[in-house]
């Protein structure tokens, strides 16, 4: 069993190093293998946006470290992914590697599910709104499944070796993780939110004002209030619809992406012959 940490901090032994350390010693007495990843230490290039990868045997044209970060996730059993917050979200080497990954969003053939959790430092309470969003895309395009999500608050530089709740957190969330390997259950085991797939509570409003959406899973229902508190009915149908399922994404690019390819090919010469002008327009 081996369980894998993901850790999307630029710092060196900070706090998001020391809670999934805490959370790899944990899974470690629970009888797994561990490792840990500091994905800055990996050239982790941008998304070209080519779409290339669709159409070329599935095999991304950038040249860096990013398919060795997908071959260390696709072999492990369990994966533990920690990085800080600094603004609003997640920081940007993880939403490098989501770009990354839309490869793997539309092409999942041959992928075993595993448990993920994320657990995330932060310094200021309310400023936090899209960092489990964010895990919430990443974990499902690498076909992993949510166990669990965390935040702590821990201002200062490795500060959080002084939060003893902290650590003990860390630590059960990485025995849950392999204990969730070796007995092949999955189920979600943090703080629920309003989605029942993401389990976050971020809600978008549609534009007839009656329907909200889960702005990560595509999950669509109707707002109530009961007894002062806000209630959200999801519909049957929401589940066959959910942005992740392995045919909705297959759906996605048969129907929406490949269709492109054609059209790509054939409008070439033209959009050459257009876009010359804006190569020109401001070159050096």
């Amino acid at each position: 069993m081996k369980i894998l940490a993901l850790n999307g901090s630029v710092r060196k032994y900070g706090n998001s190093e020391v809670l999934l350390k805490q959370a790899l010693m944990g899974a470690e007495a629970e009888g797994a293998e561990v490792e840990i990843l500091n994905l800055t230490d990996y050239d982790i290039g941008p998304c070209r946006g080519c779409g290339l990868c669709l159409f070329k045997d599935n095999v991304c044209q950038v040249k860096d470290n990013t398919n060795e970060i997908f071959a260390k996730v696709d072999a492990c059993d369990g994966l533990i992914l920690g990085a800080p917050c600094y603004f609003l979200e997640l920081t940007a080497i993880v939403k490098q590697l989501i770009d990354r990954c839309w490869i793997r969003g539309h092409n999942q053939v041959g992928l075993k599910r595993k448990p993920a959790s994320v657990i995330v430092p932060y310094a200021t309470r309310g400023w936090i709104p899209y960092v489990f969003m964010q895990a919430s895309i990443l974990f499902n395009v690498m076909c992993l499944d949510k166990i669990n999500q965390a935040a702590v608050c821990t201002q200062g530089i490795s500060e959080v070796v002084l939060d003893q709740d902290a650590l003990d957190l860390a630590d059960r969330m990485g025995r849950e993780l392999a204990v969730a390997v070796r007995n092949q259950d999955f189920t979600y085991r943090g703080e629920k939110g309003i989605c029942p797939s993401c389990h976050d509570n971020l809600l978008r409003v549609l534009k007839d004002r009656e329907t909200i959406e889960c702005p990560t899973c595509g999950m669509r229902g109707k707002l109530n209030l009961a007894d002062g508190k806000i209630e959200v009915q999801f519909d049957e149908k929401s589940w066959e619809d959910f942005r992740f399922k392995l045919n909705v994404a297959y759906n996605h690019f048969a129907y929406h992406i490949a269709p492109s390819k054609d059209y790509f090919l054939r409008t070439k010469d033209e959009r050459k012959i257009k876009s010359q002008k804006y190569r020109e327009y401001l070159a050096k």
